[in-house]
Order: structure tokens, then sequence, then C-alpha cells
């Protein structure tokens, strides 16, 4: 009974809006609001329309631009119906919520070829890096959900599995990796804590954490990596709150009546803190100089505008083809290429306090040249680093020895 008044309520909403919306659109094609108006001449070789004034289809571009606008008010109304019929999920939007209530999309199964093809890549590239006297690390980052049986009931989950199928053959071929989901598990991090409830992508605190794990990994792989310890101390950094102000990309599906809105905290460095950050392929070229904020914080990204702002690019922007990081007080002069996903936008900020040069390159904008290429234009780069959440398994982000478009 429940559910079907919920029904009943929002078919009435729908019939209602509908109606006055298409009385919008029809009083702008009958041109009632702006009758006196000339009308255009006939459709001919012109290619204008008969039997419109100019107002009237200014009008209907105004209606329907508005309606556009409303178009987040239907997402969330929608979302309530969803919520009040109990609804776990969408196949078509690919939104889940998961056991834990966290929202999460699904993970194709890759086939046993392709993964051992993306796998054999990465141990090629390891083996050419290493020829040119580098060093190199894979590595495996988190997936919101981080264990089987956290979806729904029908609902599979291969996103651990096919990362598990890549570590599997970089173990054989002896590969320097590390992955971060088995640190987390020993350290009883639940993803609960760790991940937006709203989005895909990790806190920044869970950033910063991870930062130190890889920091800490990389002086084993590299003898002249100097480890900080004290930036892993939280009680280094001051944080700024900003209570329901993300809706994650997620959430944008099914609205924030649904979903709800999530905190975001931004960590930012009290200790002294120079850098210079570059992206010279973006269209304009950008140069940031200053300290930690001033060099990777985009604070139009903070605005409290759900469907419009992605906060979590607060950080760093978002995703780029190329990005240049110079650290001007640390005193570990070692230069780091990271082949980066979208978690690396909290990621290279914080990674970016251990070590002198951090260069990105995301393969899915990065066009110029092969990561081949790259590696041997560049004689600087002492360490070439992967690292990859299972949602970045795709031939353009496994492709190292050519440009995909």
């Amino acid at each position: 009974m429940r559910n079907r008044i919920i029904a009943v309520i929002f078919l009435c909403f729908l019939l209602f809006f509908g109606f006055r919306t298409g009385m919008n659109v029809w009083d702008s094609f009958n041109g009632t609001e702006n009758s006196h108006q000339p009308q255009t001449e006939a459709l001919g070789s012109g290619g204008q329309i008969t039997g419109f004034n100019k107002a009237s289809l200014e009008e209907i571009s105004n209606t329907i631009t508005l309606n556009l606008a409303n178009r987040n008010q239907w997402i969330n109304l929608n979302g309530l119906f969803q919520k009040g019929m109990g609804k776990t999920g969408d196949l078509e939007k690919d939104w889940y919520r998961l056991n834990n209530g966290m929202l999460m999309y699904s993970f194709r199964k890759i086939s046993p070829e392709e993964l051992n093809t993306y796998a054999n890549n990465v141990v090629e590239l390891s083996r050419y890096v290493e020829k040119q006297g580098k060093n190199f690390l894979y590595v495996e980052l988190p997936c919101k959900a981080q264990k089987e049986g956290e979806y729904p009931a029908g609902v599979p989950e291969y996103g651990n599995q096919n990362a598990d199928e890549i570590l599997k053959v970089l173990d054989r071929k002896s590969v320097q990796r590390m992955d971060v989901r088995d640190i987390m598990e020993k350290e009883h991090m639940k993803s609960t804590e760790c991940f937006f409830r709203t989005d895909q992508h990790w806190k920044p605190a869970t950033a910063l954490w991870a930062a130190g794990e890889i920091s800490k990994k990389l002086s084993q792989v590299d003898s002249k990596w100097k480890d900080h310890p004290e930036y892993r101390n939280l009680n280094n950094y001051q944080k700024e709150h900003y209570s329901n102000l993300f809706l994650g990309a997620i959430g944008k599906k099914i609205g924030s009546t649904y979903a709800g809105m999530d905190d975001f905290d931004m960590l930012i460095p009290k200790f002294d803190n120079q850098f210079r950050y570059r992206m010279p392929k973006a269209e304009k070229s950008v140069e940031w100089t200053g300290n930690f904020k001033t060099a990777f914080i985009v604070p139009d990204n903070l605005k409290k505008d759900p469907f419009r702002v992605n906060t979590y690019a607060t950080y760093s922007g978002g995703d780029h083809p190329e990005e240049r990081v110079t650290n001007e007080k640390v005193k570990n002069n070692r230069h780091i290429l990271l082949i980066r996903d979208s978690f690396s936008c909290a990621l290279v900020p914080y990674l970016s306090l251990y070590t002198k040069n951090v260069t990105t390159l995301d393969l899915r904008h990065y066009k110029t040249e092969s990561l081949y290429d790259y590696i041997r234009n560049h004689p600087e780069i002492d360490t070439v680093m992967v690292a990859y959440n299972p949602s970045a398994i795709t031939e353009i982000q496994y492709t190292f020895d050519k440009v995909v478009k």
C-alpha cells in the first residue's frame, strides 16, 4: 500500500510538471505572448521557417533551456521516488547502492586474453624502463567495493577480480608492484570511511595516507629516495571542513534526495612549503606558484552547486593530459613520472610533498607521443610509476608503445 501511494504521488508530479512544460511550449508555438511580432519569410532556399515569428522561436529556446535547467529537479524527484520504492540500483544508468549504503557503479568482466595483454604491456614497460637505467613501480589503487558481496544480490563484482589477474602476471614476471588494497585491509580501513558515499573516488585524507605508503615503498625501490614520515602525521595539517557540499558522479545520476550529500575536507600542510605547478598541454598554458593551497587548490570547485560543480576536482582542477610539479622546499631530489587516473587528482598534491619533481601523464588525454617516446625524451626521470584503480583497466590506459586515439 505504501509503495502504491508513493507511485501515485510521483505520477501526479509528472502529470503536473509535464502539463506546465507542454503549455509553455504550446504558447511559444502559437505566439500568444508575442503575436504582434513580425513573421519570418516562408521556408525556401534560405532555410527559414514558415509561420513562426522570431520572438516565438526565442521563447521556445528559452523554455527548453529552462526545462533543461530544471532537469536536476526531475532527477531529485525521481530519486525521491526510487528511495520510497526501496530501489537499490539501475542497470541502464549504472548505479547501485552497496550493502554498506555507499553508491557505486558496476564493472564489466574483462576476458582473460585481454587482461593478459594489458598485464604483459606493463611487464614490457617495466623492462624498457629498467633498460633506461630507471626504477619502475606498479601501484594498484583501491576500489570502493573492497570485497565480494557488497553489491546488491545478482550484481556481479568484477573490478577487483580484473585487477587481481593483472597482479598475478606481474608477480610471475617479478615486476615491482604494491597493492594499496591489501594495506587497507591489514589496517582495517573501511570504504565507508575512506571513500565518498556519492562518488567513486577516495577522500583527500585517504589520498594523503596512500601517498605516505607509496613513499615507503619507493624507499625500497629507489636507493636514493628519502622518506619523510612526518608528512604522514595528520597533526601537521590544517583541516578545512565543508558540510554537505559534494554530490559525486554517481549521486548526480540519482539525485541528492536519494544519495544525500557528502562532506568535503581539505588537508593543508602547516609546515613550510612552496610549489610550482604547470600544465603545459592545456588549451591555455597554466602555471601556479606558491604554497600548497595556491598551487593545487581550485577554490571555484568549493561552490555549493551540486549538479554543476565537481567538488572532487578542487584538488588540481581535475584530469589533465600532463602535469609538472616542482617542490621548491624538499631535499629529496628525485623525479617521478606518474601514469595516472582520476584518483591522482588528490594523490599528486600529497605525493609531491615527498620529492623534488612529479610529472604526470593521463593516457586518456595525452596524445602527443607514446609513453615509450616520452620516457626516452626525458632522461631526467628517475622512477616511472603506473598507479591505477580497477576502473582504469582499459585499452587506452594500458597501451604504452603507441598513442591510442
